[in-house]
């Protein structure tokens, strides 16, 4: 089969959950001898120089990228406030030129299916749709409006959390838009699945988790034990909310009887966010140059997310290593775990706190729940099987 795969980004290095999520699919899908093009806006956030696309990817399939600036500008936001029903953070991605090489595409060559990747890339389906008669499917990595509509209960702020409302109704009637105007839906979870085909039930679907490729990980190391780690990027607010609230509620509990250290890494940490993390025994490691370094370095990892979505790849990341997980039941979403077996989790300061003195201050426990997780996910999200999965959905459903 010939798979168009869009993207609102590169998908490399993998170092953030989207990436992952993406790159892994696409891997597995050009592994079962599909024909994959991967067509990126090379954003000024993400942006990647093709002559750092190593080989052993562009061997594998064709990657194509077309620069766009994503950054916010003021006025362009006040006037998508008050002229427009699109939702900001999703008409940033139209870009004129990545329109352009997408019909050059479309017109020299013929594809079975159009990936769209996250809801966003929905934007190019006008164009799709008048060039070409492939499917299209749509890869969603979460439920989007749900992380905004989330994060305006979170907030404070009156107007902040009158806007980020806004922003979730506007993002929910754009996904359904797409949603109405798709082939195929392709969700991360079955929970997501279950909130996605609330809004258009008609469509054919399949879940494919975000999954691992046991080989391309390290074997675990014994690590600096005891010891805490955090790493995501921090330029997303659901990382952003929650590592506030871990270090404002959590970490002072933790710190009343333990000496613990608490290692963060993450790109693009606001000021605000980086002043936060110069307390007492937390070491702020800015971007991760090596995250599977990183992780196989310390012990324990905290995921304290309240207004995410789908699946959070780093939680898998770091049981694949061996590491034990303590998260929220939110951020734990999408995985089918068994709490006090594989992963711990608690949405009170006071209960996480407990769970990190437990794992710090038993090593039996700690190394028992660590191994658990890692055949947990062995077992369960194992991403060859899971394209293998897909590849057959695709193929049933060639026209």
């Amino acid at each position: 089969m010939k798979i168009l795969i869009l993207s609102s980004k590169v998908p490399f290095p993998p170092k953030d959950g989207g990436s992952i999520a993406t790159l892994g699919l696409a891997n597995g899908l050009a592994g079962n001898n599909n024909d994959i093009t991967l067509l990126c806006l090379n954003t000024s956030k993400h942006f990647v120089k093709n002559e750092d696309l190593p080989e052993r990817l562009t061997s594998k399939m064709r990657i194509i990228t077309v620069s766009h600036n994503t950054e916010i500008r003021v006025i362009k936001a006040l006037y998508n406030l008050i002229f427009s029903g699109e939702p900001y953070n999703g008409i940033r991605f139209i870009s004129p030129l990545f329109e352009a090489g997408l019909i050059r595409l479309l017109k020299s060559e013929e594809f079975d299916f159009i990936q769209l990747e996250g809801p966003y890339m929905g934007y190019y389906i006008p164009v799709i749709k008048k060039y070409s008669d492939a499917k299209i499917s749509l890869r969603a990595h979460n439920v989007e409006h749900e992380i905004w509509a989330r994060k305006s209960k979170n907030e404070r702020n009156p107007f902040r959390r009158w806007y980020l409302k806004l922003l979730a109704d506007r993002i929910e009637r754009h996904e359904t838009k797409v949603l109405r105007t798709i082939d195929l839906l392709i969700p991360i979870s079955e929970r997501d699945q279950q909130l996605l085909l609330k809004l258009e039930p008609s469509l054919r679907s399949i879940v494919i988790p975000a999954g691992v490729d046991a080989e391309n990980y390290p074997d675990p190391k014994d690590p600096e034990y005891p010891s805490l780690f955090f790493i995501g990027s921090l330029d997303w607010m659901p990382n952003q909310e929650g590592l506030e609230w871990f270090v404002d509620n959590v970490w002072p509990e933790v710190q009343k009887d333990s000496a613990i250290r608490f290692h963060v890494g993450g790109r693009n940490a606001p000021a605000w966010l980086e002043k936060k993390l110069l307390s007492n025994n937390i070491i702020f490691h800015g971007e991760i140059e090596n995250a599977y370094d990183f992780m196989n370095h310390y012990a324990i990892m905290v995921s304290p997310v309240f207004s995410g979505s789908g699946i959070r790849i780093k939680i898998l990341e770091a049981m694949m290593m061996g590491k034990a997980v303590i998260s929220t039941r939110i951020g734990s979403e999408g995985i089918s775990y068994t709490h006090g077996e594989n992963i711990m989790l608690a949405d009170d300061p006071s209960t996480f706190a407990r769970f990190i003195r437990d794992y710090s201050s038993n090593r039996k426990k700690y190394d028992k729940v660590a191994s658990s997780g890692r055949q947990f996910v062995m077992e369960s999200f194992n991403n060859l099987a899971f394209c293998k999965t897909l590849d057959e959905f695709y193929r049933n459903n060639l026209k």
